[in-house]
């Protein structure tokens, strides 16, 4: 990457490589940082230029411009350290607890683990994120103390969301806590811990979804254009959840309560997939390769009809390990150790990222577009275990990519009113519905 031209998150931004977290914001000691959701790009950092001392903090805690790995335990499964990184135990299973097995996105053992440590420990809460009650197309940081709130945010969010943004709420706690967020939210927290020793101490357990990319809120409004809802409309909105693999339901204000869904193959597959940030294109952690715990769905097989709930479990360090053990004792989670095989057969396509992504990056590299640096991932074997002519088509296919969308330049900052820059070529998350949907139609 050219570092010397990235100095601040909204040069970050502007070269595409924001992944949303909400880091930055937490880490300003001046408070120089704000967030915006861009409808077509994610949650994106704005620099209140007067405030900033440009001393460099926000850059050391992002995770869009690198990702390191230590030595990895030498406990670690060998057959998994090149592809997954360090893997200690995997697992299959649910959570007992029926309603958090139904209401999760997979079998909820995330959500389950996490109750175990607010119930056995001494937790003071699980930092993570939901919905907006007024306005349920945003997500906001939440810092669940109890059961009930932990149930009220099950299922996935594939829209935007930044659980970062509130890591002083862990700092603050009387105790330690659990933070539970997407991969690359883990590496901010990992980052956030290793420059201020504070929030060092509080992070009792740190917990991983397996992530495919975070869409943009503009594949969000095409799900809505499909269903016929307008965003005003919605009184709430589930990706996933209450049954597996659970479909996507948007609840209509009012009292009738109307609801209209599609599957979650139709939904993901067909519709959010399709409008994934730059930067989740482009990163080789997609199962919370720096976490305690990773939880994910096995698709390994066929999902029979209403079959419910099952999640895989990987076990990454010796405080999951610990934690685990005991949430599985104390009757939260109920799991089977499974072959290594599992988790490769299992993400298939997170697997193909994987090993095309040396090649993207070299081409990037060589068209001189700004790229993230990995270390400890052997991304390079894992582009040698491509076909030859795999390996032309991921060269040729960035290069396309890079000539049409214009990646070797930035995107243009707007200056806002208030004195704060917002990178974006795009329109804000406020759009015209009736526009946007028209265009869908086209």
């Amino acid at each position: 990457m050219r570092t010397k031209k990235i100095q601040c998150v909204d040069q970050v931004a502007e070269w595409r490589l924001c992944a949303g977290c909400g880091a930055c914001v937490s880490a300003c000691a001046n408070q120089a940082i704000t967030q915006v959701d861009v409808f077509d790009q994610g949650i994106r950092p704005i620099v209140n230029s007067e405030r900033c001392q440009k001393c460099g903090t926000c850059i050391e805690v992002c995770p869009g411009i690198g990702i390191s790995h230590q030595a990895f335990n030498r406990r670690t499964i060998p057959e998994l350290r090149c592809e997954w990184g360090p893997v200690l135990e995997i697992w299959e299973g649910y959570a007992t607890d029926s309603k958090i097995r139904f209401n999760g996105s997979s079998g909820g053992a995330a959500t389950a683990i996490a109750l175990f440590c607010l119930e056995k420990q001494d937790t003071s809460g699980v930092l993570h994120t939901v919905a907006r009650p007024e306005a349920p197309l945003e997500n906001v940081a939440v810092f669940s103390k109890s059961k009930a709130e932990l149930l009220g945010c099950t299922g996935s969010r594939y829209s935007p969301a930044a659980p970062c943004e509130k890591l002083e709420w862990i700092q603050e706690a009387r105790y330690p806590s659990v933070f539970i967020g997407k991969p690359c939210d883990v590496v901010a927290l990992r980052k956030s811990q290793a420059v201020n020793p504070a929030l060092r101490e509080k992070v009792s357990l740190a917990v991983s979804i397996f992530c495919a990319g975070t869409p943009a809120t503009k594949g969000t409004y095409k799900i809505l254009s499909t269903l016929g809802v307008k965003p005003g409309d919605v009184g709430e909105i589930r990706y996933r959840g209450c049954g597996w693999p659970g479909v996507t339901m948007v609840k209509i204000k009012g009292d009738k309560n109307e609801t209209r869904q599609m599957s979650y193959e139709e939904s993901w597959g067909n519709i959010l997939s399709n409008y994934s940030q730059f930067r989740c294109r482009i990163c080789p952690d997609s199962t919370g390769e720096l976490a305690d715990i990773s939880c994910g769905d096995p698709w390994y097989r066929e999902i029979k009809p209403d079959e419910p709930g099952w999640s895989l479990v990987l076990v990454r360090t010796e405080r999951g390990r610990d934690i685990l053990q005991q949430a599985m004792k104390d009757g939260y989670v109920k799991l089977k150790r499974v072959a290594p095989d599992t988790l490769p057969r299992s993400q298939k396509a997170l697997l193909a990222r994987r090993r095309h992504l040396w090649g993207r990056l070299l081409m990037m590299k060589m068209m001189r577009v700004p790229v993230p640096r990995y270390i400890g991932f052997s991304l390079l074997r894992n582009w040698l275990r491509l076909s030859a002519g795999d390996k032309i088509r991921s060269l040729i296919g960035t290069l396309k990519r890079i000539v049409m969308r214009g990646w070797a330049r930035p995107l243009k900052p707007v200056i806002k009113p208030d004195g704060f820059q917002e990178t974006n070529e795009a329109e804000s998350s406020i759009v015209n519905f009736d526009e946007f949907e028209s265009q869908c139609k086209v």
